[in-house]
C-alpha cells in the first residue's frame, strides 16, 4: 500500500492532458434492464440531496433496449429507473460522460450494473476505486467493532484510531488523485464531491490549476457563484428580477426599488420550515416602516402555485410577491446566488446592495437605523 501511495503521489505532477477531452459528439448510453417489456419507460435521473430523485429525461425501449442521447461536459453520477406498469423494478447509478456507455440491469438488488464504456473519466473511476479497495476492506473488521454495542469502550477506542487512521490514508488518496488528473472530467467530479476534505491553501491551489485548463461543468459552475456572489455583494448594484405574482402578472423588482426608501428582496418558499419560522420578523418590519419607505418583495422557490398562494395568505404576507414556479432553477437562484433559503437583499433607492441576510432581530436593527 505505501508503494502504490508513492507512486500516485509522483503521478500528481504529470499533466494528463489525453485524459481531459470528452468525446465529441456528446454522451449515447445504451443497454438492457431485467423486468421490462417493449414499450416501457426508463428514466434517467440525478440524485439531489439523499433522498431526491430528480428526472432529467425519459425514453422507452424499443426492440429490448432503452436509449439516452445528449451533451454533458463533465462527469457525474446518474440513475437508471427502468418502470414495468406503473412500478419501479430496478435502480442502477453510473457516472455519465460524453462517451458511448453500455449498461446492463439487473432486478438483483444487489447486483451491480455492469458497465462497458472507453470513456476517459470512467476509467479514471475504476482506477480509482481500485486503489481505494484495499483500504475498504481493512477498515471493515474494525469498523465492526465500533458499531458493536456489545464492545468495550477501551475496544471500541482502539478500533476508531484504526479507523480514523484509515481515513486520513483515503482522504489523502482523494487530494492526490484530484491533483494528479488535472484537467479531467473525473478530476471536476471528484473535487467538488469531495470539496470540503480540501484545506482553503489546496482548494486555491487546485483552482488555479482547474482554471489554466478546460472548464468542466462543476468547475464552471464554482466560477459562476463566485461572480454572481462577487455581483451582488454589499455595495454592488442590485440585479432586477422579472416573474409572475399570484395572478399571472409579471412584475419586476424595480417597480418598488425606485418607489421606496429601502426593499428587501426576500427569498423564502412555501415548503421551507425556517422561512415561515421567520416571517413573522419580516411581517413586523414590514408593519413598523412600510409607510415610512420601507417594501417587500417576495421571491418564492416553489413549484407549486396553490401551496405558494395558500401560505402568502396563511402568514398575512401583504406584499407584492413573485415566483417562476421552477424551485430551486428558480432564475434568483443563479443571479443571486442562493444555496439556501430563507435569504434576503436589502437594496436603498439607487438600487445599491446596503445589506445581504438579515434575519430575526438583526433586520429590526438594521431598519431601525436606517429609517430614521
Amino acid at each position: 500500500m505505501i508503494t502504490t501511495m508513492k507512486k500516485l503521489f509522483i503521478a500528481a505532477g504529470l499533466a494528463l492532458s489525453g485524459l481531459a477531452m470528452n468525446a465529441a459528439n456528446g454522451y449515447h448510453v445504451t443497454g438492457t434492464a431485467a423486468g421490462v417489456e417493449e414499450g416501457d419507460t426508463v428514466l434517467l435521473c440525478e440524485m439531489q440531496g439523499f433522498f431526491s430523485v430528480i428526472p432529467l429525461d425519459t425514453t422507452t425501449v424499443k426492440n429490448g433496449k432503452f436509449e439516452f442521447t445528449g451533451d454533458f461536459d463533465g462527469a457525474a453520477t446518474r440513475i437508471l429507473l427502468p418502470i414495468h406498469k406503473g412500478k419501479t423494478v430496478a435502480m442502477a447509478d453510473f457516472l455519465l460522460e460524453n462517451a458511448d456507455i453500455d449498461i446492463t440491469i439487473s432486478n438483483d438488488p444487489k447486483a451491480r450494473p455492469v458497465v462497458k464504456t472507453n470513456g476517459a473519466a470512467n476509467k479514471l473511476q475504476a482506477e480509482y476505486e481500485a486503489l481505494r479497495a484495499p483500504y475498504e476492506k481493512e477498515a471493515e473488521k474494525p469498523w465492526r467493532v465500533v458499531t458493536d454495542s456489545l464492545a468495550s469502550k477501551e475496544d471500541k477506542a482502539k478500533a476508531q484510531a484504526v479507523v480514523d487512521s484509515i481515513n486520513n490514508i483515503m482522504v489523502s488518496l482523494a487530494k492526490v488523485f484530484t491533483v494528479a488528473h488535472i484537467p479531467s472530467a473525473y478530476s471536476d467530479y471528484l473535487y467538488v464531491m469531495n470539496r470540503n476534505i480540501f484545506t482553503d491553501k489546496e482548494a486555491a491551489i487546485i483552482e488555479k490549476k482547474m482554471e489554466e485548463g478546460h472548464h468542466y461543468v462543476y468547475f464552471q459552475q464554482i466560477l459562476d457563484a463566485r461572480k454572481a456572489e462577487m455581483a451582488t455583494a454589499v455595495g454592488q448594484q442590485y440585479t432586477d428580477l422579472a416573474m409572475p405574482n399570484p395572478k399571472g402578472k409579471t412584475i419586476r423588482v424595480s417597480d418598488y426599488v425606485k418607489k421606496n426608501k429601502y426593499t428587501l428582496i426576500d427569498f423564502w418558499a412555501s415548503w421551507c420550515g425556517p422561512c415561515r419560522a421567520e416571517m413573522p420578523t419580516v411581517v413586523k418590519a414590514y408593519n413598523l416602516y412600510h409607510k415610512k419607505g420601507f417594501e417587500v418583495v417576495g421571491v418564492s422557490f416553489d413549484n407549486n402555485k396553490a401551496a405558494w398562494v395558500k401560505a402568502i395568505a396563511q402568514l398575512k404576507l401583504s406584499w407584492p410577491h413573485m415566483s417562476d414556479l421552477k424551485g430551486w432553477e428558480c432564475a434568483a437562484s443563479s443571479v443571486y446566488n442562493v444555496k439556501g433559503i430563507p435569504a434576503n437583499v436589502l437594496v436603498d433607492s439607487q438600487g445599491t446592495i446596503v445589506a445581504k441576510n438579515l434575519r430575526g432581530e438583526n433586520l429590526l436593527n438594521e431598519l431601525a437605523k436606517l429609517m430614521k
